[in-house]
């Protein structure tokens, strides 16, 4: 340490030592232009003796703007600016002192401290740049990367990209050109590196610069540009990489560290969310807090988000220890801001709910905990019964009687017209929702929205890892469809929503436009290097799977909210006095496995939902549950309208 003070004080001493021979040189020519050259001994003879306080003059002001402080190789425009204004202020002081003064003129003629002022800018100046330069010369003169780069995007990011490879060459890379669409771009050099045309050119300047690799520096494109990029990158052999989002040059973050490989949901191109942090914190902040399903995707991301709205406290419930102890370490290693409690509990066991409720008070509940495997749960429809309406059912009891002021579900688009038991049984949970909050004080609402990318269970991660193993790619149909969003994305809106709420609402969340998974899994193939050995399969659509899914129903009209991605659906579905009775039923059936009742009474109670009896039980067509009934006539009557 203290041989480093030593450094940087000698280094100091240096950079004074050359202002005082700028600020001597400067003066001396000025005085010699003055006199053209020709300077009578006794002018010479003063300014010599004027000149130790007229050095001092200039380093003081230099030394008062902090010019000092900062390195001469990373001499940047600020400095050079903080130069200007220390000279110009020194030079205005010795000009007043001159006219102040009497006999100063004598010392220093007014001239001369004009030209000598404009001199010693101009000197230092030259040799802060000149040292600059010949830094950069030594760096780029040195041992250069092996990997060659080709950079898409010679704008601003490109070109700091540019300058961090050539001032590090042992980050091992060499920019050996720029690619842009900005036709004045052409035939520029930035940086040293000459920009060679549009994206039509990359195949050829990667065969002719024998590129290793292709870095895409466009803070803003959108996915469909990407897209529309990737095939000429791809023809090149070269490994692909990118420079993520705006935001990471807005925190200056933009370096070669920042550069990584191109993710699924660079392709999406979402563009950013833009949450309102303001209304969020009105409900959450100094609130005790509780994430239901905590471990999971959804669960542990809203976790993490919310733990930065500074809660009093934030409960974490799952009966997935391990999935718990997972969110747990990361929660612990990336320092969360506020208190929070892992608590290992069933939401079936309502006796464990009501004693968590009782000690932890909590004020506000997210309620993500659910079976959502759609194959699976066409096999066990007792246990998605149990977890995704007992489960609901004893949580909106407990907190209704606790005094939770806000409850927000996490529902699924699966919900809409549902052809499966997962699908079903959300829609009784958000039926369930409406129930409580027209009885209670607690404000209910739920959040509808489709697939996460990258969640458990997801096709993502399933693509992946059959692409990992060799293949196949298994697709259930050519046709397919799915919603798709990011997991950081869903869970601000699902934030943003529960701000939004007055009770017993349904939000929806713009998805964007639906993604063919065929396409999906031939851009996963493609992004993995594999398109050349890989086999996609279509395999047929499982139990319970839909070619198509949907948002909302066609009766449910989309009301605006503040937030650009998140829509009210509005529609007064009246449910009938029976409703609880009928949901004790099923319930009932799910507690003895009796799966043909189960089935039986989801249908009765959700008719768009049609399963094939196993057990060849006859579904009465006369016992629909008139409410649901009634929803779906409607929206017949208004497609055929």
């Amino acid at each position: 340490m203290e041989k480093k003070r030593n450094m940087v004080a000698s280094r100091g001493k240096w950079k004074i030592a050359v202002d005082a021979a700028s600020v001597f040189l400067g003066f001396i020519v000025a005085l010699a232009v003055r006199f053209e050259f020709s300077v009578p001994s006794e002018s010479f003879r003063n300014l010599l003796l004027a000149i130790p306080i007229i050095v001092s003059l200039y380093l003081v002001m230099n030394a008062a703007m902090r010019i000092y402080a900062g390195r001469w190789k990373y001499a940047s425009f600020d400095e050079l600016l903080n130069l200007v204004s220390a000279t110009m202020i020194a030079t205005a002081v010795l000009l007043a002192a001159t006219l102040a003064i009497p006999g100063a003129r004598n010392w220093v003629p007014l001239s001369v401290s004009v030209t000598g002022g404009v001199l010693v800018l101009f000197i230092m100046t030259f040799i802060r740049l000149q040292y600059r330069v010949l830094q950069e010369m030594h760096r780029r003169g040195g041992k250069k990367g092996s990997k060659k780069v080709l950079l898409v995007g010679a704008g601003e990011a490109g070109e700091i990209v540019a300058r961090d490879m050539l001032r590090h060459p042992e980050y091992d890379y060499s920019p050996v050109g720029f690619i842009d669409d900005d036709k004045a771009k052409s035939n520029l050099v930035v940086q040293g590196i000459p920009v060679l045309g549009g994206r039509e050119e990359i195949p050829k300047a990667a065969s002719r610069l024998d590129v290793d690799e292709i870095i895409i520096t466009i803070t803003s494109i959108t996915g469909d540009e990407l897209r529309q990029i990737l095939p000429f990158c791809e023809k090149t052999g070269a490994k692909i990489k990118i420079l993520p989002g705006i935001f990471k040059m807005m925190a200056g973050e933009i370096s070669v560290f920042a550069v990584r490989d191109i993710k699924l949901e660079d392709l999406l191109g979402r563009p950013p969310v833009e949450t309102d942090l303001a209304s969020i914190s009105a409900y959450v902040t100094d609130k005790v807090v509780m994430v239901t399903g905590a471990g999971g995707s959804i669960g542990s991301e809203l976790s993490c988000q919310l733990s930065d709205l500074s809660p009093k406290e934030l409960l974490l419930l799952d009966n997935d220890e391990t999935s718990l102890y997972d969110l747990e370490m990361n929660l612990r290693q990336g320092l969360a801001t506020c208190p929070f409690r892992t608590l290992v509990a069933d939401i079936r066991d309502i006796e464990r709910l009501s004693a968590i409720f009782k000690r932890y008070r909590p004020q506000v509940v997210f309620h993500s905990a659910a079976l959502k495997h759609v194959p699976l749960m066409e096999q066990h429809p007792s246990e998605a019964v149990k977890n995704n309406i007992m489960g609901t059912r004893n949580l909106a009891a407990v907190s209704t009687g606790k005094g939770v002021e806000r409850f927000i579900l996490i529902s699924t688009d699966k919900a809409v017209h549902p052809a499966n038991v997962m699908g079903a049984t959300k829609r009784v949970a958000e039926m369930l929702i409406k129930e409580y909050g027209e009885l209670n004080h607690t404000i209910f609402t739920a959040v509808r929205f489709g697939n996460v990318l990258g969640s458990r269970g997801s096709v993502v991660p399933t693509f992946k890892k059959q692409i990992e193993d060799g293949g196949p790619v298994l697709v259930t149909h050519a046709e397919a469809t799915r919603y798709f969003m990011t997991i950081d994305e869903a869970a601000q809106l699902v934030i943003q929503a529960g701000a939004f709420t007055e009770g017993s609402d349904i939000f929806i969340l713009d998805m964007g436009e639906p993604v063919c998974i065929m396409d999906l899994a031939h851009e996963m193939v493609r992004l993995m290097g594999r398109e050349n050995d890989m086999e996609v399969r279509v395999t047929g659509l499982r139990p319970g799977e839909k070619l198509h899914e949907e948002l909302s129903y066609p009766v449910e009209a989309m009301v605006s909210t503040p937030h650009p991605k998140i829509d009210k659906a509005v529609f007064d579905l009246e449910l009938p006095h029976d409703f609880q009775l009928r949901v004790d039923e099923l319930i009932a059936a799910s507690i003895i496995d009796d799966e043909d009742r189960v089935r039986l009474f989801l249908s009765m109670m959700i008719p768009s939902y049609k399963p094939s009896p196993p057990g060849g039980m006859e579904f009465p067509g006369d016992e629909v549950w008139e409410a649901e009934k009634g929803l779906e006539v409607v929206a017949e009557q208004g497609q055929s309208a």
